[in-house]
């Protein structure tokens, strides 16, 4: 599979949030991504209302103590998007969606990969979050489905600084040989997006070294894999194609075969 080089496919056109209770849930092997554009740092405070009115009391504390704006604005829009597609599903208000935490490597809760909380063992869906700059996203699957999301937006960064800490040598190789300075970076940005939703998708997040995590074009151009360490199992994903200046990747964890196609949905958080 060739990785995109710097995007110039036009962003795709807006659309709404179900409402409640009106969105089935992925089924078998369907992935969801939706995911918004936001202007942190800048949103006027009846925006800011809006999406607080979305959180619940913990995590609005949480987002509150963020020092920067940038952060703040970015949290709220994130987990709006997050309870409000989960209220679409569901049809509990936002406001009272629960969410919980399991970390794979030590087995607790509190901590960890979020969930979607129904107060036993049933889970309707898998939820996966990620945000970058102005970016927030989100990726729905169908029970049991290890899923993991990740986006980076495009930005200055000292990627020999990262190299050590982050790619492979093929993988550094791989991006050297780009033409030019922007295709350069924007495989970099690929790669970094297909480590971290790879590292997610298991459950086990950054306590796996990135470097660790390998990932290797899948030949027929259907997706990718990540070569993970042992124990881990076997990640595969596919890149996604939101915006020029925007990296993502979705994986899930699976024994073989690749992912599906998502269907990717771009909403306005703020408004809708």
């Amino acid at each position: 599979m060739r990785v995109p080089e710097a995007q110039t496919t036009p962003e795709p056109e807006l659309t709404a949030i179900p409402a409640p209770g009106s969105h089935p849930a992925p089924v078998g092997s369907a992935l969801e991504i939706w995911w918004s554009r936001v202007d942190v740092g800048n949103l006027p405070d009846p925006v800011r209302d809006r999406l607080a009115s979305d959180l619940d009391p913990d995590r609005l504390a949480r987002v509150g103590r963020y020092r920067r704006a940038e952060d703040r604005d970015r949290g709220l829009a994130a987990h709006s998007l997050l309870r409000r597609v989960l209220a679409a599903v569901t049809g509990t208000e936002a406001r009272a969606v629960r969410l919980g935490s399991f970390c794979v490597p030590c087995g607790e809760y509190g901590h960890g990969k979020p969930f979607l909380d129904t107060g036993n063992d049933a889970r309707p869906v898998e939820i996966n979050l990620s945000h970058s700059g102005e970016v927030v996203i989100m990726a729905l699957a169908a029970p049991g489905v290890r899923v993991g999301v990740d986006a980076e937006q495009g930005r200055t960064v000292d990627w020999n600084a990262l190299r050590g800490s982050i790619f492979a040598d093929q993988e550094w190789a791989a991006a050297e040989r780009r033409s030019t300075l922007a295709d350069r970076e924007h495989r970099r940005l690929v790669t970094w997006s297909r480590k971290e939703s790879s590292v997610k998708a298991s459950g086990h997040g950054l306590s796996l070294p990135l470097r660790d995590v390998v990932t290797v074009d899948e030949p027929t151009g259907s997706g990718w894999s990540a070569v993970m360490p042992s124990g881990v199992g076997r990640v595969a994903g596919t890149d996604l194609d939101l915006a020029p200046d925007v990296a993502a990747a979705v994986a899930v964890l699976r024994d073989s075969g690749w992912p599906e196609p998502p269907a990717v949905h771009r909403v306005e958080i703020g408004d809708s």
